[in-house]
């Protein structure tokens, strides 16, 4: 029997706090009235800074996905069909929730922006999430676009939905790794490796790459088990603490902009590897609410990323007509509500998405390999 790693379900829980932290700033910049409009106490001003981490966020994201992704290339690129059954497998992780979330969420702007007709969609609400008209980027060419992991690169993000710009970083990555690395290890030289040059077009791609491969340093430390043995548990708690604070201090500097951005998300994705090592090193156990929390990160994490802005924008337009609240005990109560839901609405779509990409993995899978008779089979 295989030892159950507590870490895993750690990296879980913080898949769904980083979620989580993306949709708190994008339902905090679409509902309320930004800072520079002053005039609220201390408090309000702690709730700003502390719901303003959602680009932090993307680069723990980063490093959990080069962690995973790491350990699936290194366990099957030595297989004769690592690259047919790799792309399937990718692919459609990917775009088992990617179409649909752009089918609804298309629809949802549509709601916003040809029947609301709010400030919102037009780009001149004030937020800072939404300063262009959403109609221009619901074009068909934005939709395939997006559809092919080419936002921010060759089309815009489709509609409202910005955060869909972490999602070409990831494709591409997920592309140049393995390419590299067969190349490196196997010594043979991939078609895919033609896919860098989407880097050399783009290089503002590197950057995070750069972040995404700390992901991968993570698992060849915990591959080869540097210092498991080494150091004692209380020395690895010792350890755990200290890259939490060095992880949150790095967040908030950045959040600060102390660092300049590339410095930054670089730091931030440093810290973050450490904080992560140090949690497999220790292993340590989690909490029942911890584990409902990791439940939840490792099966809707991905879709309530994908889908939660054109909701939380529709929703906006709808209450707000265009105005945004002054911080206060409502503003608290209308922005708790609208992440809760956002939360179910994210569960809800990854039940029917994502909770089912084994399904159509598996279909794709079939429908690609030869039948018996064409392998010359009776």
């Amino acid at each position: 029997m295989v030892k159950e790693r507590f870490s895993y379900t750690w990296f879980d829980v913080f898949r769904f706090l980083a979620a989580t932290a993306v949709v708190l700033e994008h339902a905090r910049d679409l509902f309320w009235q930004p800072a520079r409009v002053g005039g609220f106490g201390a408090v309000y001003k702690v709730v700003y800074f502390l719901t303003g981490f959602g680009h932090e966020a993307v680069m723990v994201f980063f490093v959990l996905s080069g962690f995973w992704i790491s350990s699936t290339v290194d366990r099957k690129m030595h297989r004769p069909d690592f690259w047919p059954s790799y792309l399937v497998d990718r692919i459609v992780r990917l775009e088992v929730v990617v179409i649909p979330a752009l089918v609804i969420g298309g629809l949802l702007d549509a709601i916003g922006a040809f029947g609301l007709h709010g400030p919102l969609y037009t780009g001149n609400s004030g937020a800072q999430t939404m300063t262009y008209a959403v109609a221009s980027r619901l074009q068909p060419q934005v939709f395939f676009g997006n559809i092919l992991f080419l936002q921010t690169l060759a089309v815009e993000t489709f509609g409202s939905n910005g955060p869909l710009w972490s999602l070409a970083n990831e494709f591409w990555y997920y592309m140049w790794y393995p390419a590299l690395m067969i190349l490196a290890v196997r010594r043979r030289v991939s078609l895919l490796l033609a896919s860098l040059l989407v880097a050399v077009l783009w290089p503002k791609l590197l950057l995070g790459f750069a972040v995404w491969l700390m992901g991968s340093a993570l698992y060849r430390l915990d591959k080869h088990k540097v210092l498991a043995a080494r150091i004692g548990r209380p020395a690895k708690w010792g350890l755990c603490a200290l890259m939490l604070i060095l992880s949150l201090i790095s967040a908030g500097a950045s959040r600060l902009q102390i660092l300049p951005e590339m410095s930054a998300d670089l730091v931030v994705g440093l810290c973050f590897t450490g904080l992560f090592w140090s949690l497999l090193l220790l292993d340590p156990k989690v909490p029942g609410f911890a584990r409902a929390l990791g439940r939840y990160g490792a099966g809707s994490s991905f879709s309530l990323y994908v889908v939660h802005f054109p909701f939380a924008a529709l929703v906006a337009a709808f209450l707000l007509r265009g105005q945004r609240l002054m911080p206060g005990l409502t503003a608290l109560l209308v922005l708790g509500v609208v992440v809760l839901a956002a939360l179910a609405y994210g569960w809800i779509f990854s039940r029917w998405t994502e909770g089912r990409t084994p399904l159509v993995r598996a279909f794709v899978k079939a429908r690609l390999t030869p039948a018996p008779e064409s392998l010359g089979g009776q």
